[in-house]
């Protein structure tokens, strides 16, 4: 299966463009790209106007974006800004991972459940959400650190 995430970047008027990621959307791989490779609002932007990607490389010619690879006519979706970005994805379950760049940095937020004997009128027993957002940086950074 594919870790499935959502790429963004908050515009010079505030408002939101993004972009789905199929594959290795995880932070070890993902948000370890994004924060070493793409860590400025050129390099972000340069991955939105890309279009929709399968795999997130190193660089825009190491990375498979779906209109380049498969010839296919994909767009960036478009918010009013970082409130209605989320509203949309607030129960999407399908973006595991939420990538976006503002004020010069990269800022992820995760999908989480809630599990509970409570839920047993859904399918899965448990409601996801997205967390608000954290520095990418941070993250990374425990993560280094073995979680502690």
């Amino acid at each position: 299966m594919s870790t499935r995430s959502e790429i963004a970047i908050e515009m010079e008027d505030k408002s939101i463009k993004s972009i789905y990621c199929h594959s290795d959307g995880y932070l070890e791989h993902n948000g370890v790209l994004l924060d070493r490779h793409y860590g400025s609002y050129d390099l972000a932007l340069s991955i939105i106007n890309e279009n929709d990607c399968s795999i997130l490389g190193e660089t825009i010619e190491k990375s498979r974006f779906y209109n380049t690879w498969r010839d296919e006519d994909t767009k960036a979706r478009e918010f009013h800004n970082e409130y209605h970005f989320m509203t949309e994805f607030g129960d999407d379950i399908f973006a595991e991972y939420i990538y976006l760049f503002k004020d010069d940095k990269w800022y992820v937020s995760e999908l989480k459940f809630v599990k509970d004997d409570e839920y047993k009128d859904n399918y899965h027993h448990c409601i996801g959400y997205h967390t608000k957002f954290t520095l990418l940086e941070d993250l990374l950074e425990l993560l280094n650190d073995g979680g502690e």
